[in-house]
């Protein structure tokens, strides 16, 4: 892991209306480091991503990029989101386009890398999400696992320094989920760093450099995954964990 703060939110707060989703949230992820989030439904781990990239307006605190408040009036939001991309629960893709279209669409529009450019390097990452042979396909005609990897291979065509992960396997049937998690840890090993919401405990334990476990939109604990899973020092991080374990 090299050294260097790369994204960090400090005193982050975020409510709706008088639901207080997100109380205090301070997080630094240097760079390279992969850190997992794990926790309950609700406990706002989603806002949490949403909010440092600014899908979501925090009501309070700061979200910082190499320092930088993103908060901030005047904040360049779009340069920000090209530089730390993030992979949804749902693809996103579009329907009528090929999956090559879909990777190489915003690399020719935003960063106005020309067509033969974009696709050779769409080309690229199809291969390394293992769906080179899926170029000329469309979504409909892709599983949902096969769909994720091509959402993963758009984030990483507009050549990120972070990816931020939402939940990325829970819309999978079963069977499909082991797919997507091995590019994630092929990333990992990559170096690319990389915020991960998931319920995946073994991902968790095996790939994060740290974990954070959310509940009641805070922070109750982290640590390394040796920590957090061997010895959790909070009554409510082994509640969680012990129902995983029963599940």
């Amino acid at each position: 892991m090299t050294d260097g703060v790369l994204l960090e939110s400090v005193h982050l707060k975020k409510s709706f209306d008088d639901l207080e989703v997100l109380r205090d949230i301070n997080v630094k992820v240097q760079s390279g480091e992969v850190v997992c989030i794990i926790g309950p439904s609700g406990s706002g781990k989603s806002t949490f991503l949403r909010c440092i990239n600014q899908l979501e307006t925090p009501t309070g605190g700061q979200v910082l990029y190499k320092g930088q408040d993103m908060c901030e009036k005047g904040a360049d939001i779009r340069a920000f989101r090209e530089k730390v991309g993030m992979v949804f629960q749902r693809f996103n893709l579009f329907p009528m386009k090929t999956v090559l279209a879909n990777v190489t669409m915003a690399p020719v529009l935003t960063k106005h890398k020309s067509r033969e450019e974009a696709e050779e390097l769409g080309m690229e990452l199809l291969r390394k999400v293992g769906l080179e042979s899926k170029a000329k396909a469309k979504p409909a005609m892709l599983s949902g696992g096969q769909q994720q990897r091509v959402a993963i291979a758009r984030a990483l065509a507009m050549e990120p320094e972070a990816l931020l992960f939402d939940e990325p396997t829970s819309a999978l049937d079963p069977e499909l989920v082991g797919e997507v998690l091995n590019v994630m840890r092929d990333l990992a090993r990559d170096g690319m760093t990389m915020v991960v919401v998931t319920h995946e405990m073994a991902f968790a334990r095996d790939v994060a450099d740290r974990v954070i476990f959310m509940a009641d939109g805070y922070i109750v604990e982290q640590g390394t995954p040796e920590e957090v899973f061997g010895n959790p020092r909070e009554e409510r991080t082994r509640a969680f964990l012990s129902r995983f374990r029963e599940g």
